[in-house]
């Protein structure tokens, strides 16, 4: 696992020697290492954590603003803002798996720029050094920095060798910028980490002229204040913070100790609400060309008259990898990995709703993981959601590949939304239910007539809502998603530009043709991976892969696809008799650790939703069942429930399971709840069948 370092926004050019060390370099590691706070020459791990992979020692994060003055041209003085960032860490390393995830960091290219009178006035500087056990200390050489795979062109890794348990890494990034507008601007910080902490300090010196606001959340110290001179510090010091719980469904900026800061000129804290408010006042002054939207109508549906029906249609169309290319620059090629769409569609579908008097807002919408406006510091976890005043309303969110018109997306349900006129209270998009979000499986399963360690298995699979997309993904390739557009309507060659797009259309099809075997072939192989992996078994001879419905059109929304194969190890011998480990039909469920049966800080899913499966098993000749009793269990309160029961006429076995979430949301004390259910469906995939030889 690499670490990454923080990523700063902060613009900087390489103009000197990329790893020349450079009197500022020198200055810097001076400051962080030589003249660094106590906490970062101490050694010791605090008894309570001597189990632990390993502890972060000290941590430091400083902010310093400052100005200053000074030409910039002929005769030309301006105020300059100095902005400087400093982040270090001190951790030991206590064992081998702490050693893999800090044998190799990755951090943005150290870079420096100079000004007219040659001093470095923006820098990007990284310092890594080891102490080992006995004393010693070692510098980690940079020149080893390599390209990292991913990220930006920018991005680098460094190795750390000969690391081992009982070493300590302490590292640093050190940023400075300048710029001549006064900073404002907002952040979250959690104050949990994948390791303990002994301890923290987090600063801001800032000049008078500045303002800081800060927000403590969930049991999170405070900042204190301090004036020196003309500038003002404040000061966070935490110290003994256990690390972060190992929690599923959780949004940690919600439930973990953290706290959210601005930085402004303004003598008040900033109203995020206003802010968005007033940002949504863009969509006033939209010029927005809809020319190949409009002729697209006219040619297509001119005598229908249905506001739904035209903002259905243009979705569908700007979903288009023709019209994404056309209005976006999309490319073509690959319409499945072209997930996100610009800002621009909204002006767009606003532009024409405007011109044919067709109801409508634009919103802006925090994030269910941040919580609310009166609580957010920046607008980052915020997205875009059309509002179609009809009935009943329609929403719009960005098109994905398979979105529909009507989807909001699951981290935006029930937040309440900001658009240019009207209340917040009248733009809280709806929370979908478990029903709504649903997958269904009818499974028929036989012995194998040749080998009876083996389970035919044929499948067929629905799912709908939010519930539908990993299917989708699965199953549709990108030339089925093409193939879903190869309409008449969508091939009207109206201007140079559609003609050239089409004709890409259709190069990109022929293309996809060419090597549909292989594409196929690739997907029935990540199919089988999957199912191997949720079914804990060998799949052999997977085939016969049906999509009857990518759930891609408003006319048929569900994605339906069935498929056949055989699993291994799912029976085994016991004399004459076959067991049958029917439950495993159902996929690997939620098996909690014990550690996290019990829980205090609130859960937070994704989306309520339900499953239901009709298993259907044929009774080898010369067999009887026994211990079908065991599949037959039920446990339900409010928070959800585990439902299933199973009967037999002697031939088949016919076992209904429903399975199903009715929140995205559970207060601490309904978690109990929660783990009831979802140990019942743990105890039924463990659930076995035997046959018995008549």
């Amino acid at each position: 696992m690499k670490k990454l370092l923080l990523a700063c926004s902060l613009a900087v050019v390489l103009v000197q020697g990329l790893w020349a060390q450079s009197e500022v370099e020198k200055k810097v590691k001076l400051k962080l290492w030589g003249q660094a706070p106590d906490e970062f020459k101490t050694t010791q791990v605090p008894e309570k954590w001597k189990n632990e992979s390993a502890v972060m020692l000290a941590f430091q994060r400083e902010y310093i603003c400052d100005f200053t003055t000074k030409v910039t041209g002929i005769a030309s003085v301006n105020r300059f803002y100095i902005e400087q960032i400093n982040i270090h860490y001190r951790i030991k390393l206590l064992d081998k798996a702490a050693v893999a995830d800090y044998s190799e960091i990755s951090f943005n290219n150290k870079t420096i720029k100079t000004n007219l009178f040659g001093k470095a006035s923006a820098y990007r500087i990284l310092g890594i050094k080891v102490i080992k056990a006995a004393g010693t200390e070692k510098e980690v050489d940079l020149k080893d920095a390599v390209k990292s795979d991913a990220g930006s062109g920018n991005d680098l890794k460094i190795p750390i060798p000969n690391l081992e348990p009982g070493d300590i890494v302490d590292y640093f990034i050190a940023l400075r910028d300048e710029s001549m507008t006064m900073p404002d601007f907002g952040d979250e910080q959690l104050l949990e980490s994948k390791y303990p902490i002994v301890k923290q300090t987090i600063t801001f010196m800032l000049p008078h002229q500045m303002n800081f606001y800060n927000t403590p959340y969930n049991g999170a110290p405070d900042f204190k204040k301090e004036v020196k001179d003309n500038d003002v510090l404040y000061t966070l010091k935490d110290e003994m913070r256990d690390k972060a719980p190992r929690l599923i469904w959780n949004y940690p900026y919600l439930t973990a100790p953290h706290f959210r800061y601005r930085i402004s000129k303004e003598e008040k804290k900033p109203d995020a609400e206003q802010g968005a408010r007033d940002l949504m006042k863009y969509f006033a002054y939209n010029n927005s060309d809809i020319g190949y939207l409009v002729d697209f109508m006219d040619v297509n549906f001119k005598k229908d008259k249905s506001s739904r029906k035209a903002i259905e249609e243009l979705y569908f169309l700007l979903r288009n990898p023709i019209y994404k290319q056309a209005y976006f620059d999309i490319k073509q090629g690959e319409p499945l990995d072209n997930g996100y769409t610009p800002d621009r569609f909204f002006f767009l579908v606003s532009r024409y709703c405007t011109k044919y008097d067709i109801p409508h807002e634009v919103l802006l919408i925090p994030s269910r993981e941040y919580g609310p406006f009166p609580d957010l510091v920046n607008y980052g976890s915020c997205d875009l959601i059309m509002k179609i005043n009809i009935k009943p309303t329609l929403y719009l969110k960005r098109p994905t590949p398979f979105a529909l018109p009507g989807d909001v997306p699951y981290g935006f349900e029930g937040m309440e939304g900001v658009a240019q006129y009207t209340s917040v209270k009248d733009n809280i998009p709806p929370v979908t239910t478990a029903d709504q979000n649903n997958t269904s499986a009818n499974i028929d399963l036989t012995l194998d007539a040749d080998d009876n360690t083996k389970l035919n298995v044929k499948r067929n699979i629905k799912a709908i809502g939010h519930s539908k997309v990993y299917h989708q993904y699965l199953v549709v390739t990108d030339y089925d998603y093409i193939k879903e557009y190869d309409q008449p309507k969508y091939m009207v060659e109206r201007s140079r530009l559609l003609r050239d797009l089409i004709k890409d259309y259709n190069k990109e099809k022929a293309k996809f043709e060419q090597r549909l075997t292989q594409d196929y072939t690739a997907r029935d192989e990540r199919i089988k991976s999957e199912l191997e992996d949720d079914m804990e078994v060998k799949i052999a001879d997977y085939k016969n892969l049906t999509v009857k419905s990518a759930g891609m059109w408003q006319e048929s929304p569900t994605v339906d696809y069935s498929d056949e194969f055989s699993a291994e190890n799912l029976t085994k011998r016991a004399g004459p008799n076959i067991i049958v480990e029917l439950g495993k039909a159902i996929e690997k469920q939620t098996d909690l650790k014990e550690e996290q049966k019990t829980r205090t800080r609130d859960v937070f899913m994704d989306f309520a939703r339900s499953f239901n499966h009709t298993i259907t098993f044929t009774i080898p000749e010369g067999y009887t069942v026994e211990g079908l009793d065991n599949f037959t269990r039920k446990t339900e309160s409010d928070a959800g429930g585990f439902v299933s029961s199973a009967t037999s006429d002697g031939k088949k076995v016919v076992i209904n399971v429903r399975k199903y979430y009715t929140k995205n949301h559970y207060a601490a004390t309904d978690w109990p709840k929660v783990n009831a259910f979802l140990q019942t469906a743990v105890d039924f995939y463990g659930t076995k069948l035997l046959l018995k030889k008549s």
